[in-house]
């Protein structure tokens, strides 16, 4: 799988967020349920008045090695100076330049398309990394959904994973 190493300049998202967990593959079911009551309610236009671009990003936060939860949000790159809207359920949050490796998923018919994304996070995380000249950057990793992952307009669908990396120490 080809992949290109970027440097993204900070932003800052506005999303929602929910608190999940990789043990039993409890994330892998959590994060389809929680995009797909995103989907269907009235979260998506309530964030695209906030967004710089046509992308929604789901992003991996505040990951606790202890005992295996993170932080998983829903969100948009901000415009400069714009506020989340009122609710509890809202979160902003501001991240650093980093660089990542960035992966697109293979083109897949529309109820192919969240295992493509999971079989790409393995991919990434059991073979690409520890076989690669880069370990985890130890910051957000995240997913970039745009037009070419709207199933009314697409046959297939795609999208990018960003991994953080830094060059394996020696």
């Amino acid at each position: 799988m080809d992949y290109q190493v970027v440097t993204k300049p900070g932003f800052t998202i506005i999303g929602y967020a929910i608190r999940t967990s990789i043990h039993g593959g409890q994330n892998l079911q959590d994060i389809p349920a929680f995009w797909s009551r995103y989907m269907n309610g009235e979260a998506g236009p309530r964030l695209c008045d906030a967004a710089v671009n046509n992308a929604e990003y789901g992003i991996c936060d505040e990951f606790d090695a202890a005992t295996g939860t993170f932080s998983y949000i829903i969100g948009v790159e901000a415009k400069e100076d714009v506020q989340a809207p009122e609710g509890a359920a809202f979160v902003t949050k501001h991240y650093p330049e980093q660089t990542y490796a960035v992966f697109t998923t293979p083109r897949v018919a529309p109820e192919q398309f969240s295992p493509s994304i999971q079989q790409t996070w393995h991919y990434i995380y059991n073979e690409w990394l520890p076989a690669s000249d880069y370990e985890h950057g130890q910051a957000i990793e995240f997913e970039c959904y745009d037009e070419r992952c709207w199933s009314d307009r697409n046959e297939l669908l795609e999208m990018d994973i960003y991994m953080p990396i830094k060059p394996k120490s020696k």
